[in-house]
């Protein structure tokens, strides 16, 4: 491909949420569909679920799809130099650094101590995690103070959200963690959690 013909990141349009019909494309083969897969996630921040790459690819067969992503993270995890690899976290696949550039990472985007969650965000963050689905008052009642702050934060954030109502007195809300939540702490589902046991040999 010519310079010429490099698209920036910030020319390409988010895809259209009014009806209008997608732009089309050309089928394509094996190989070319591999680098097409590879374009798409390069370009994404966020995990990207077969279903969605397959409709970019022009209505592929979604489990074709997730085949060629699973040859692509064997082929990336093969490649050592390489400082990525390709990880399936809430119910998509994404590029993620490695480990060890961690700290280059943190340094580029300037990250501050005080975006980080406190401790207490964080233990009011794990038991909405480990009770789900769960009301404010439950969470209140473990943690013995008052937890409405916390809620607001973590909604703020994005990592927890309202699922329904409990079937209680006064039809309190009840609330769960969200997919945002899973790409923050690089989690495929929440089956991946470590169990109350294993926190506990941590401690």
């Amino acid at each position: 491909m010519s310079e010429e013909e490099l698209i920036p990141l910030d020319e390409i349009e988010s895809p259209p949420d009014d009806g209008e019909s997608l732009e089309p494309v050309e089928t394509l083969g094996r190989e070319e569909s591999r680098q097409a897969l590879y374009a798409l996630m390069f370009v994404s921040d966020k995990p990207l679920s077969p279903n969605r790459l397959a409709q970019a690819l022009g209505d592929m067969d979604p489990d074709i799809v997730a085949m060629l992503l699973e040859e692509l993270r064997e082929e990336l995890d093969a490649q050592e130099s390489l400082p990525y690899t390709l990880r399936e976290i809430a119910g998509g696949y994404q590029f993620m650094t490695k480990p060890q550039f961690a700290p280059y990472v943190r340094r580029l985007f300037q990250v501050k101590k005080s975006n980080r969650m406190s401790k207490s965000l964080l233990e009011t963050l794990a038991i909405i995690a480990y009770k789900q689905p769960v009301t404010r008052a439950e969470v209140e009642a473990i943690r013995g103070v008052s937890v409405s702050y916390a809620f607001d934060q973590l909604q703020d954030k994005r990592l927890i959200r309202i699922a329904g109502v409990a079937d209680l007195p006064g039809r309190p809300k009840i609330y769960r963690t969200t997919d945002e939540f899973l790409t923050t702490f690089g989690l495929k589902s929440l089956k991946e959690l470590p169990s109350i046991d294993e926190l506990r040999i941590l401690d």
